[in-house]
């Protein structure tokens, strides 16, 4: 049984089709819902008019509130404990060389990166009461950036997994 979970499961993390397709869409629904506010919903607020505009806006302003809400109340014991484990993390993944930290921080970091951005945006959107155009363009913005970001993680994540490659291959030859 043990066996069937493991080649299921592949734990050599970048040769294991299920890390990619999780790293895609990972990154596929954390641009697609900026703050929370759906990236359609943008696009029909630009195309339709006023009343899809005053959707993305109660969207934006509720899912801002929560943010700041979060932010206010344990934001640094949030930050205390994802830094600890990203440092942890990293720790395993750069120091020890392990795959799977290794696969690990390739997502987290930059998805960590992603979400400083996003709360970032939502207290802005809180604290200057933005609307209308300039809260889409502040939302498409940031998602540009969170798929920059995006871009970033997978980059990082392809050259963890051609250094594991290339390890192996020189172990291979001796």
């Amino acid at each position: 049984m043990g066996d069937v979970v493991r080649n299921f499961i592949d734990f050599d993390s970048f040769s294991s089709l299920w890390y990619w397709i999780f790293m895609a869409l990972a990154w596929t629904s954390r641009t697609h819902w900026t703050i929370g506010v759906p990236f359609d919903a943008i696009i029909r607020a630009d195309r339709r008019g006023p009343p899809w505009e005053e959707h993305v806006d109660v969207i934006a302003h509720a899912m801002a509130a929560r943010f700041h809400l979060f932010v206010r109340r344990g934001g640094a014991w949030v930050v205390g404990v994802t830094t600890f484990a990203l440092t942890a993390v990293g720790t395993a993944a750069l120091l020890f060389g392990n795959e799977f930290a290794q696969a690990i921080f390739a997502v987290a970091l930059p998805m960590v990166i992603a979400e400083a951005g996003d709360v970032r945006l939502a207290l802005r959107i809180h604290d200057e009461q933005l609307s209308g155009y300039e809260l889409r363009r502040a939302i498409v913005w940031r998602r540009f950036l969170n798929q920059a970001t995006g871009l970033f993680s997978i980059l990082l994540a392809s050259a963890f997994a051609t250094f594991q490659f290339l390890q192996q291959a020189a172990l291979a030859i001796w």
